[in-house]
């Protein structure tokens, strides 16, 4: 008996579709091995495509939802693809394979990019604002629960160290804390993006960078991925680390529990999900769309193991676009990774060496305050405009506030951007210019703190009393 070809592509897709692998996913949910929707093609019964959610967050998290979902819709393959939320971004704008149908981030930047580039379907669920005929942003349109950005910590580790719980930013500069503070860096993390850009916004732009590359002072690890601070934490690595507030309460630990405190301020920042436009299973995407946003995924956000602020709760605080600018935070969002590299990422050693001697020549002139002494409290001054001096070479930035949302830079640094030869030489020698130019600042203001170090040395010497 001859086959007819169509049939014969027909059966061996089938059996291709049996023999592979069944998603985590659905193993987890306890889907059964055949189990599946069907479509008519070719005049066969084919297995229905899988959903294909791109997605930053860590994979239990994904699977505790994803075994909710499966739950009730046991004949569906929901299969997840796990990435920063950089890559995330640029696996879409770039159309890369495999095609994803949704996207899931916690990352408002990266709802509000892919949105501003036409990419995400606008969701059916119709909220009490586009009843009332006001047009939400696309963080806010597309957003399934909300989170805060912050401090946490390990307590048990805290009393056994003698040290105060952080209580804020300022917190974290103490000297105390030298060597004890993990976090990740904003290339690696879209969270770590979010603490970043609420520092540069809520302090100003050069004030937030001199806080961040004092931070780097104290810090004992830049971790590959946001949840590696969490996990690091947990495991006694290190008392204290910035993240978000939800890997906080789901972070199994060897201790106590981790607390958490946001900081800077109390801000909610929305986490999103949005079917894509070119999805190949769009039906599928906008399925788990609609599960998140709607009755039965907000209630799973009360499982310890999600622990997501549910959208009611958040209508009931401040528009979140009145603490934070998500446009501008999504315009400079290269540039800002780029920078923080050269000025904490690859200078850790140095931040570490230059901080500790400068506090301690603080702490120094702080005792010499109280001596007496004209000849005394001249030198003291000296040496003290000569620290103030120090700090100010140590924590200054290379980009002013309005040159990292310039069109021409962004367009430097933007991965999206056409590749041109020019652009990508132009590209290395900006970034080999920061990191030579942050060392040699450090340099400088090392030499700065030493004058002040001698100055107050012979200020405080028997013979000049």
């Amino acid at each position: 008996m001859v086959i007819p070809l169509r049939g014969a592509l027909a059966v061996l897709a089938v059996l291709a579709l049996a023999l592979a692998p069944r998603p985590l996913a659905a193993q987890q949910a306890g889907s059964p091995a055949g189990a599946a929707e069907t479509i008519a093609s070719s005049g066969s019964m084919l297995p229905a495509p899988p959903i294909v959610v791109l997605t930053s967050y860590p994979e239990p998290f994904a699977q505790a939802v994803a075994a909710a979902y499966l739950r009730t819709r046991p004949g569906e393959d929901l299969r997840f693809l796990h990435k920063s939320t950089h890559a995330l971004i640029e696996h879409v704008t770039s159309e890369r394979l495999p095609r994803a149908d949704a996207v899931w981030t916690s990352s408002p930047i990266a709802i509000a990019e892919l949105a501003d580039a036409g990419l995400l379907e606008r969701p059916a669920r119709a909220g009490p604002e586009a009843a009332a005929g006001v047009r939400p942003s696309p963080p806010r349109l597309h957003a399934f629960a909300y989170s805060r950005i912050g401090i946490m910590w390990r307590p048990d580790l805290m009393r056994a160290k003698g040290l105060p719980p952080p209580a804020d930013l300022g917190s974290l500069l103490a000297p105390d804390y030298a060597g004890l503070i993990a976090m990740s860096a904003p290339a690696r993390s879209g969270t770590t993006l979010l603490f970043v850009e609420l520092v540069l916004q809520s302090l100003g732009w050069d004030e937030g960078w001199a806080y961040l590359q004092q931070l780097a002072g104290n810090l004992a690890t830049v971790t590959a991925r946001s949840f590696g601070v969490p996990e690091g934490l947990g495991h006694g690595r290190f008392p204290v680390g910035i993240g978000v507030g939800f890997l906080a309460r789901t972070q199994p630990t060897n201790g106590e529990p981790l607390a958490f405190v946001a900081a800077p301020g109390d801000v909610l920042l929305p986490a999103g999900v949005a079917a894509l436009t070119n999805a190949r299973n769009g039906q599928g995407a906008r399925r788990f769309v609609a599960f998140l946003q709607g009755e039965e995924g907000q209630a799973l956000l009360a499982d310890p193991q999600v622990a997501r602020i549910p959208l009611a709760e958040a209508r009931e605080a401040a528009p979140f676009e009145e603490r934070f600018d998500y446009l501008l935070a999504s315009t400079r969002r290269d540039v800002v990774v780029a920078l923080f590299d050269q000025l904490v990422t690859y200078q850790l050693d140095e931040h570490r060496r230059f901080w500790r001697r400068w506090r301690e020549v603080e702490a120094g002139l702080a005792d010499a305050g109280e001596a007496t002494g004209e000849t005394t409290g001249e030198a003291v001054g000296e040496a003290r405009a000569l620290l103030d001096q120090a700090y100010r070479r140590a924590t200054g930035v290379p980009v002013r506030a309005f040159m990292a949302h310039d069109p021409a830079l962004v367009r430097v640094f933007s991965p999206t951007a056409p590749e041109r030869l020019e652009n990508r030489a132009f590209r290395e020698r900006l970034l080999e210019s920061w990191h030579r130019e942050t060392r040699e600042r450090l340099a400088e203001a090392g030499a700065l703190v030493e004058q002040a170090q001698r100055r107050l040395a012979a200020a405080v010497s028997p013979q000049a009393r």
